[in-house]
């Protein structure tokens, strides 16, 4: 499903047009070279040869993987769906059962390719994310603005991130072990079970609202429990 394109891009710095190779759509199992560089942050880098100029040029980018059965939609414009992964449902029905992420920079369409090659869940990776953030927050006095995955060996019963503190620039590198993930998944499996039909955002927006839904029910609960503990006495 890979395909390729050419545009002409002007450099901002000389006005040249430069004809530019394009990768709207790429399959990981076709095309592992372009994963790799997905992977190491050369995907979207983009150099002038008449100048030298160097920016990242980002465009409507569709990441599909196969064998583990995932796709990420990279929408640099901020839109839930966009060229190509809106109407991709109708026009590849085989894809109905994947897994369907909108991510909205490079570095969120990387960590999601390294959670799903991991087998992990992505809402529960956010969640202990949410959770770690928090701790640094308390630690250093500042917001913790960013935090991406980094691996997980289920040998060494780790889990690794890397965050990035508001104000600097050297990203703070945490572990946990990984039963911490495994807390969250139960968290997950208990919001209930989650629409396959579309490209969702799955981020720290939506762990913040899974997290709170949960711990209303948690409240929910204990009240209940409370009422009934104080019928059983009264009778």
């Amino acid at each position: 499903m890979s395909t390729k394109m050419t545009e002409e891009v002007s450099c901002p710095q000389c006005g040249a047009a430069v004809e530019t190779e394009l990768w709207p759509g790429v399959d990981a199992a076709e095309h592992p070279e372009l994963r790799s560089r997905v992977l190491d942050e050369t995907m979207f880098d983009w150099t002038c040869p008449e100048c030298g100029y160097r920016a990242r040029f980002l465009y409507p980018f569709l990441y599909h993987d196969p064998h583990r059965r995932f796709l990420v939609y990279l929408s640099p414009a901020g839109e839930a769906r966009g060229c190509g992964a809106a109407d991709v449902e109708a026009e590849f029905p085989q894809f109905g059962g994947f897994v369907k992420r909108v991510v909205f920079s490079p570095e969120a369409l990387k960590e999601k390719i390294l959670i799903f090659e991991s087998g992990l869940d992505d809402l529960a990776v956010e969640l202990l994310k949410l959770a770690l953030g928090g701790v640094l927050d308390r630690k250093y006095g500042k917001k913790t603005s960013a935090g991406y995955f980094c691996f997980a060996d289920e040998e060494e019963n780790r889990i690794g991130f890397s965050f990035l503190q508001e104000g600097e620039t050297e990203p703070v590198r945490r572990q946990t072990r990984l039963d911490a993930y495994r807390r969250s998944l139960q968290i997950v499996k208990s919001a209930g079970p989650r629409t396959q039909g579309g490209f969702l955002p799955v981020d720290a927006v939506t762990a913040r609202r899974v997290l709170d839904d949960y711990r209303g029910n948690e409240e929910t609960e204990e009240t209940e429990e409370e009422k009934q503990n104080g019928s059983e006495r009264e009778e």
